[in-house]
């Protein structure tokens, strides 16, 4: 909703261009009817349901995600380029920047309510701060964060080499995705990006989503680098070795494989990698795997090379 003070005397004009904040990062304005945000150099157009209060953040791409109890961006455009602010319906009032910030930090999640995408805040909603415990990582933030959504975005990369590699294991159950993020120190945050990005890149073919998703509900815990390579179990798959070589359709590969592609995936070797595992109930991705072969979401990011390698996995027989 909007604050009433102010108010402007005559209709709003939707087909006008123009624009009504930008800040050299973020560009929020209108153009051919269609309310938009520019956020370091991505652009994603604004829309809302007419009978739902949902807002609908559509990327170059055409992956859209559904904010539900947003806001309808019109009344939106309208109240900041009069001056004014816009209250959610957990409270929070925002002002342009706030806007946006909220905008691209929604961006990619799918499906999601207006207070997972206010988590971007930090301590300023509610009170909350990031929280931590036993090592996990819970689905609220810190202001590291929120400066994180003001960096560069993550981008989805091709390393030829790898991909030449990969194609010869078509029958693999683990799919994979190379992301930089541009971050020199990542930490769990841009872990937490990382995975956000490779999401959209391999839960989206490019005109609908393939498997719901919301990475804001995955709990993420630091592992140790040598347990990304422990030994397999035959039976089910734990961890990445055992997904590589045992699917649940039967042994198809071989342990020279798994080392043919980890070469190509992390060329300088394994002594500069840092690991994070990541739980699985976030996606319908992960569904037929829960029936009983097993789920493998991780996150590996290389500093030798200043990338991540997004490694997921989910089958059934």
């Amino acid at each position: 909703m909007t604050d009433n003070a102010n108010a402007s005397p005559t209709p709003w004009d939707c087909d006008k261009s123009l624009i009504v904040y930008n800040d050299g990062f973020y560009t929020l304005g209108q153009e051919n009817g269609l309310p938009f945000l520019i956020a370091g150099g991505k652009r994603f157009t604004l829309t809302s349901h007419p009978y739902e209060p949902c807002l609908y953040i559509t990327d170059g791409s055409g992956l859209k995600t559904t904010v539900r109890n947003a806001f309808e961006p019109f009344p939106v455009l309208e109240s900041f380029y009069n001056g004014r602010t816009v209250t959610s319906v957990t409270g929070f009032r925002y002002n342009a920047k706030d806007f946006c910030r909220m905008v691209e930090y929604a961006s990619g999640m799918g499906n999601t309510g207006i207070e997972i995408a206010e988590k971007v805040f930090g301590d300023r909603v509610g009170g909350n701060a990031r929280a931590e415990k036993t090592g996990e990582i819970k689905s609220t933030f810190s202001s590291e964060a929120s400066a994180l959504q003001e960096a560069d975005g993550a981008e989805v990369i091709t390393d030829k080499h790898f991909s030449d590699i990969i194609s010869g294991y078509p029958d693999l159950a683990v799919d994979y995705c190379i992301v930089k993020t541009g971050q020199v120190s990542p930490g769990p945050d841009v872990h937490r990006s990382a995975l956000v990005r490779a999401s959209r890149e391999l839960f989206f073919d490019g005109e609908e989503i393939i498997w719901n998703y919301d990475c804001s509900k995955a709990i993420g815990k630091q592992i140790p680098s040598s347990e990304l390579f422990a030994p397999a179990n035959e039976e089910r798959c734990v961890n990445y070795r055992g997904a590589f070589l045992y699917p649940p359709w039967g042994a198809v590969y071989s342990e020279k494989d798994l080392d043919r592609v980890n070469s190509a995936l992390f060329p300088n070797g394994t002594d500069h990698l840092e690991v994070y595992k990541w739980s699985t109930d976030w996606s319908e991705y992960f569904d037929d795997g829960r029936e009983w072969w097993g789920t493998l979401c991780l996150t590996v990011y290389d500093k030798s090379l200043g990338r991540f390698a997004v490694i997921l996995a989910s089958a059934t027989d």
